[in-house]
């Protein structure tokens, strides 16, 4: 029997089994700044990583774990986490978000692929190899975090407290394998708006790195409210801003200096920034390859804070954009708050273990090609690190938004490729 017919027969006899734990784990309301419940669903998966008999341990500050198994000199990291973005408007979701729901044979609810179903498959995965009862030639180190869609306080601890794997993978993205990502930037513009009284209500968003759908501005006693459709920020087209809107509606009808300057550099429908920016080979332009959108509006008295999420291109330094934005400062009459600045990524292709994958992909029917990431994975913060699975070419782009989920089949498969993959490099 084939290795590869074995471990479909295991995912067949364990699916009632992974679709139990994956409902358990989505249940948890792990939103990502409600930290109670981003360290239970970490002890969840901690927990059943013990019933398994692996070896686990949990960071000091409770926002990263790991479950490893395996001998020799050489780690092999998974890195995955267990919080989520907020749901959004749930009455767009033809399911209850927080219950793992099976229809017409797709599964549903927030983490399907963002990243709790990853996370429990790669659990199983591990657990094929140590149900085999055969040594492993190198380690195996799930890494399990819960700050990876806000700032990853939960990766600067992992990296004070455990050693680093010496190459690995984050199933948080789509096969074949994304070795190269853009950058990635949290930077918050801050207005002092003199025409604000301090009374109004100015709101909208709920994610930094989230296409906002809903916005209110309440003024002169007046609501008004916004409504978009989520995203992910990495691909806003796929979305409606309504943060965006509003900015260009107040534009419009008021004379708000911060509506102005937004309207006029990041207009809804541009999903860039209107601005040039000084590039690596030293020319100034604008950069329609890199995504710069508004997620986040608050008022604070007569101040008003918008946070702008960004996926810079490789050839266009991040400190290039803070410059550009500093040199707007006179106009927009803003301070600049950089939340978190992520550089941008590229893995050699050639790598042994790269080529490994590549097979592993060929062998399933599927191309074993590298490609370039628009959005951002824990690969950035580890070197050596790979996005890898678990969506299909062909399946609905749906991370961040309304009804996120997976076919059952292809979230199985996923699992059994991850699985090939590591008995590849271990055994």
């Amino acid at each position: 029997m084939s290795d590869r017919s074995d471990i479909k027969e295991y995912f067949e006899r364990e699916q009632t089994n992974i679709l139990k734990d994956l409902a358990e784990l989505i249940a948890i309301r792990s939103r990502s700044v409600e930290r109670e419940n981003c360290e239970k669903a970490l002890d969840l998966v901690l927990g059943r990583a013990r019933e398994m008999g692996f070896e686990t341990r949990k960071g000091k500050y409770g926002d990263v774990g790991t479950v490893v198994f395996g001998e020799g000199e050489e780690t092999i990291g998974i890195l995955v986490h267990v919080d989520v973005v907020p749901e959004g408007n749930v009455e767009n979701w033809h399911t209850d978000p927080f219950k793992l729901s099976l229809v017409d044979g797709h599964l549903y609810g927030r983490g399907v692929v963002d990243d709790k179903g990853p996370v429990i498959i790669s659990l199983y995965a591990l657990k094929y190899l140590k149900d085999r009862g055969e040594p492993l030639r190198k380690k195996i180190m799930l890494i399990v975090g819960t700050r990876e869609e806000i700032v990853w306080e939960d990766m600067n601890h992992f990296k004070e407290e455990f050693p680093l794997p010496d190459y690995g993978f984050s199933p948080d993205g789509a096969f074949p394998i994304y070795n190269r990502e853009n950058g990635y930037m949290d930077v918050e513009l801050i207005f002092n708006e003199p025409l604000l009284k301090g009374d109004e209500d100015i709101t909208g968003g709920s994610a930094t790195n989230s296409i906002p759908a809903k916005a209110h501005a309440v003024i002169d006693g007046e609501y008004t409210e916004y409504i978009g459709k989520n995203a992910h920020s990495s691909v806003p087209f796929m979305g409606l801003n309504a943060v965006a809107l509003m900015l260009e509606d107040l534009a419009e009808r008021t004379d708000y200096g911060f509506a102005k300057f937004m309207a006029k550099y990041f207009p809804e429908k541009a999903y860039h920034s209107n601005l040039e920016f000084r590039m690596k080979d030293g020319t100034l332009k604008n950069d329609e390859n890199t995504v710069m959108v508004p997620t986040m509006i608050w008022q604070e008295g007569q101040k008003i804070t918008v946070s702008i999420n960004v996926r810079n291109d490789f050839k266009l330094p991040s400190a290039s954009i803070l410059e550009t934005l500093e040199e707007k400062r006179s106009e927009g009459k803003y301070d600049i708050h950089p939340v978190e600045i992520l550089e941008s990524i590229w893995v050699d292709e050639d790598l042994p273990w790269i080529q490994s994958m590549k097979n592993v992909l060929k062998a399933n029917g599927l191309s074993g090609e590298c490609l370039f990431a628009p959005g951002c994975t824990y690969a950035k913060s580890i070197p050596n690190t790979v996005c890898f699975g678990p969506v299909f070419e062909g399946d609905r782009d749906c991370a961040h938004m309304d009804n996120e989920g997976q076919s059952l089949e292809h979230y199985i498969w996923s699992g059994e490729i991850i699985t090939e993959y590591l008995a590849a490099e271990t055994l």
